[in-house]
């Protein structure tokens, strides 16, 4: 393999697809990256076998050929060689590289051990860029990160009736947002939340116009491309909870509060409840909002936040983590809060945004 390419053309592909290369992996090979010449252009690719990132790019291909050699050494010669025109050039599992000033050769493995990754499978649906970049930040957050129940560490995705719904979960909070969409098809899968948090990256790093989604043919592959670049992620296997049975069906309170106010107030009672649980209880008064928190050690705090509610007087507790993220994910300046008792569930939906809701469930301070 022969190829010459500027250093400014192959590092921002080289870090991207660097990032899924396996870390002390007992496969040597998956923390290498692939380098292949496939149609006039250069393949990148690497995996840890959950998830793999491929991109074409350009470059001046005299010899084909493939090769993989260690990630972290590649992408930090090349990150040295700024401003570069780089000529790269393999011979048997070896890779050299060298420029008008520099030379050097780093050791590889077979491009015969590195694993196949998915490309191609059942086109399912088309989805544009935006609404995962708006919508995704507003969810994944929910999601479980420890993989004991690993169906609670993915986003269920469904698209039906023309909307893309999205689910996640990590038992003791949801989130639930519903996208109006142009496709008028049926599709539902557990997509890991790490592959999501991934896809973000990759769109927000190259000018995308569409996503395509489609399954691989064994159904348990999920290939996302676009632009030059295609990943493939494993699916989750298992049964997502019945999320809809955790809505609350009847409301006690609504309190519609400042989104800004009442971000601050949480933030300032969380630094007196980081000893005792991240606990906050809020109360519901007619004109306002009372938070208070306290930690043996360091005392207490009480915060009266201005606000509208009708209904019942409830007291409830809740875990400020929860509370803080998902005010944060909003981008109103109202919100409403739901009650429905100090021990049942509530709902905070942003004002003016339809589609996207947060079910959070209280502390039982008994």
């Amino acid at each position: 393999m022969k190829f010459t390419i500027l250093q400014q053309d192959l590092i921002p592909a080289l870090s991207a697809v660097s990032r899924c290369c396996g870390v002390r992996s007992q496969l040597p090979v998956l923390g290498n990256i692939l380098l292949q010449t496939e149609a006039g252009k250069l393949k990148l690719a690497a995996t840890n076998l959950e998830i793999g990132v491929v991109k074409f790019i350009k470059a001046e291909i005299e010899e084909e050929g493939e090769v993989t050699v260690p990630a972290k050494i590649l992408v930090e010669v090349v990150s040295n060689l700024v401003g570069e025109k780089i000529d790269f050039t393999s011979s048997l599992d070896q890779l050299q590289i060298s420029t008008t000033t520099f030379s050097s050769q780093i050791n590889g493995i077979p491009a015969s051990e590195f694993p196949a990754i998915p490309l191609t499978g059942k086109e399912a649906v088309v989805v544009d860029p935006q609404v995962l970049l708006k919508s995704l930040p507003q969810v994944t957050f929910s999601a479980a990160i420890d993989d004991g129940r690993p169906v609670l560490t993915g986003i269920l995705t469904e698209i039906k009736e023309k909307k893309l719904q999205l689910v996640a979960t990590d038992g003791y909070r949801l989130a639930h947002k519903v996208v109006n969409t142009q496709e008028d098809t049926n599709f539902k899968a557990l997509i890991p939340r790490r592959t999501f948090e991934e896809v973000m990256r990759l769109i927000s790093e190259e000018n995308v116009d569409g996503i395509k989604i489609s399954i691989s043919d064994d159904q348990n592959q999920m290939i996302f491309s676009f632009g030059n670049t295609q990943l493939s992620s494993r699916l989750i296997e298992g049964q997502f909870p019945a999320w809809e049975k955790i809505i609350p069906s009847e409301t006690k309170a609504r309190v519609i509060i400042e989104r800004g106010e009442f971000l601050k107030a949480v933030k300032l009672a969380s630094v007196f409840a980081k000893t005792e649980a991240n606990i906050l209880k809020v109360k519901n008064l007619p004109t306002k909002l009372v938070l208070t928190s306290e930690a043996k050690e360091l005392g207490s705090q009480k915060k009266d936040v201005e606000a509208k509610s009708e209904g019942e007087e409830i007291q409830i507790a809740f875990n400020t983590k929860f509370l803080q993220e998902a005010l944060s994910a909003f981008n109103t300046s109202q919100v409403m809060l739901e009650l429905s008792g100090n021990l049942s569930a509530a709902i905070i939906k942003p004002m003016g945004e339809e589609g996207l809701q947060y079910i959070i469930m209280p502390v039982n301070l008994s």
